[in-house]
């Protein structure tokens, strides 16, 4: 609609333009054009600035918007100023990569069921993404064997997918290899593994230098989903 009246207000504008005794207002015509499109643009963007998506300043357009938390979208741009400065403690559980994968098993699965480029990316992606992110990363071995039961999951909230999240660590990888480059973390991340999820137990977390971050294989994928807490309450309440 706004293209067909800018149209006729150019078609008279024209059309004034040829008319003979208005030939010595030439002028005149073309600068009432100019002031009427400018107001019937102001006019019509005011009616429709509902309908025009959000404008953030250059300032913080690459931060967490608080409209993410309700649609679940990016938790990375929450996460990457999150982590920042803080103390994180993870499972030091990374499969032992191998140039050739599952060689002579004459599979893509290894004997746990994940697909090979599991094997890669499993833990050494979120460590990236830690590094990344300015945070203290140690890895604790005695949580390789934590597995949080359905209860200890009750503690966390669903802060979204990790999909994106993960997948843009591959500018991080460690792997010369196909395996590391761009097309393979999309695929995987994006295409084959379904959806991966960010959880985090608010309590005790906003403050915490110490954090917790655990990842436990997604259900029916082969990737994981991640569980954010502070140490302090994952060891005096979580845990117990």
């Amino acid at each position: 609609m706004k293209i067909v009246l800018a149209l006729a207000l150019a078609v008279a504008a024209f059309a004034a333009l040829h008319i003979p005794v208005l030939k010595k207002k030439n002028g005149i015509i073309l600068g009432l054009y100019a002031v009427g499109m400018v107001l019937f643009f102001a006019v019509y963007n005011v009616r429709t600035i509902g309908n025009i998506l959000p404008f953030y300043h250059p300032y913080d357009q690459t931060m967490y918007q608080r409209e993410f938390l309700s649609t679940g979208e990016y938790p990375d741009a929450f996460l990457n100023e999150f982590f920042a400065g803080r103390r994180v403690y993870t499972p030091d559980d990374a499969y032992e990569v191998k140039d050739a994968v599952n060689e002579g098993e004459g599979t893509d699965y290894d004997s746990e069921g994940n697909y090979w480029l599991y094997e890669y990316y499993h833990a050494v992606n979120m460590w990236d993404f830690l590094d990344f992110s300015k945070a203290e990363v140690v890895k604790d071995s005695a949580l390789n064997d934590v597995v949080l039961t359905d209860e200890q999951k009750e503690y966390f909230d669903d802060f979204g997918a990790a999909n994106d999240m993960m997948r843009y660590t591959f500018a991080l990888t460690p792997y010369d290899g196909e395996w590391g480059n761009g097309f393979y973390y999309y695929w995987f991340y994006n295409t084959y593994i379904g959806d991966s999820r960010v959880y985090i137990c608010p309590d005790d977390i906003k403050d915490a230098k110490d954090l917790v971050v655990l990842w436990q294989r997604a259900e029916h994928h082969d990737t994981d989903s991640f569980y954010i807490a502070s140490k302090t309450y994952f060891d005096e309440v979580i845990a117990k």
